[in-house]
C-alpha cells in the first residue's frame, strides 16, 4: 500500500498538460476577442499617496485589421484639454504614435520611440502601456512560470530587448506580463530598469476583469511608479462593436478632425 501514493503521483505527473511556450502564451492573449470596432470611455486619477491630484476623461475607439490595431484616444475633461488626441498604431513590426493638439498650430506629431514610455498627461500610463497586444518583434519571450493575481493563475512571461533597434528606443531592460492561464487576458506587468533588479521600477495590475458581448475589458488598472505616486483607469463605459464606425478617423491626417467626429456619434 505504500506503492500506492507514489504510482497516483507519478500517473498524475504523466497525465499533467505540459507548460506551453512564452510566445503561445503572448499569441493566445494578442489574438483574444477584445471587440471590433470597439469603444471604451475611462476615468483617469493621478494620485499622491491616497489623494487624487488630478482627474481626466478620455474616450477611445479601436479597428483590427489583420495582424494591426489602430486605436484613437480622445480627451474628453477637463474642458480645457477636450479634443487633445492621438493615434496609436500597432503592427508585427513595431508601433507608431500620431499626436494632435488643438491648440497652437493644430500639427500632427510624429512620436518618437524613443518617449514612448512617457507619461501620458503626466500620468504612470505610457503610450507602451496602452495598446492591445504584447510585442514580440525583437524581443526575447522566456516562460518564468505561475503566479497568482486576481484570483487566478497566470502565466508569467519575461521579455527581454533582444535586437538592436528594440534596445535603442526601450525605457526597460526586462518586462514580466502576467497573462491568465485559463483565459487570455493580461493581469499585470513588472517593468524593471536593470536585468538584475529584484524590484520594478514601473508595476501594472488589474484589479477589475468583465467580459461584454464576448470581449474581455479591464474595468479597473492601476499604475504605480517609484516615489509615491501612482495612477488609476477606471472603465465608465465599453461597447464591444460599434456599427458603421468611420474608418477614417484611424487616419493620422484625420486627427484633426477625429475629436469632432467621434463627440457627433453621441456615444454613451
Amino acid at each position: 500500500m505504500g506503492r500506492l501514493p507514489l504510482l497516483l503521483a507519478a500517473v498524475f505527473l504523466l497525465g499533467a498538460a505540459p507548460s506551453p511556450s512564452a510566445l503561445k502564451v503572448v499569441e493566445a492573449y494578442n489574438h483574444r476577442s477584445f471587440g471590433n470596432p470597439g469603444w471604451r470611455r475611462v476615468r483617469l486619477d493621478l494620485k499622491s499617496g491616497a489623494t487624487i491630484t488630478r482627474s481626466f476623461t478620455v474616450a477611445n475607439v479601436w479597428r483590427a485589421e489583420g495582424s494591426a490595431v489602430r486605436t484613437l484616444f480622445v480627451l474628453e475633461q477637463p474642458e480645457n484639454l477636450k479634443g487633445t488626441n492621438y493615434l496609436l498604431v500597432e503592427e508585427p513590426e513595431g508601433m507608431k504614435v500620431y499626436l494632435h493638439l488643438p491648440a497652437g498650430q493644430r500639427r500632427v506629431l510624429a512620436i518618437q520611440p524613443s518617449h514612448f514610455d512617457e507619461g501620458l498627461l503626466g500620468s504612470d500610463f505610457g503610450y507602451r502601456d496602452l495598446r492591445m497586444k504584447i510585442p514580440t518583434a525583437g524581443f526575447e519571450l522566456r516562460l518564468l512560470g505561475r503566479k497568482r493575481l486576481l484570483g487566478r493563475s497566470a502565466w508569467a512571461v519575461e521579455a527581454v530587448p533582444a535586437s538592436a533597434a528594440t534596445r535603442a528606443v526601450s525605457s526597460w531592460a526586462r518586462s514580466v506580463y502576467y497573462v491568465g492561464e485559463t483565459d487570455p487576458v493580461l493581469l499585470g506587468a513588472d517593468h524593471y530598469q536593470a536585468a538584475a533588479d529584484r524590484k520594478p521600477a514601473k508595476q501594472m495590475r488589474v484589479q477589475g476583469l468583465r467580459q461584454i458581448d464576448g470581449a474581455w475589458t479591464e474595468t479597473r488598472i492601476t499604475m504605480t511608479s517609484s516615489g509615491g505616486h501612482s495612477s488609476v483607469l477606471s472603465l465608465q463605459g465599453f461597447r464591444a462593436t460599434v456599427p458603421d464606425l468611420d474608418a477614417a478617423l484611424f487616419n493620422p491626417e484625420t486627427l484633426p478632425t477625429a475629436a469632432e467626429r467621434l463627440f457627433q456619434r453621441s456615444l454613451p
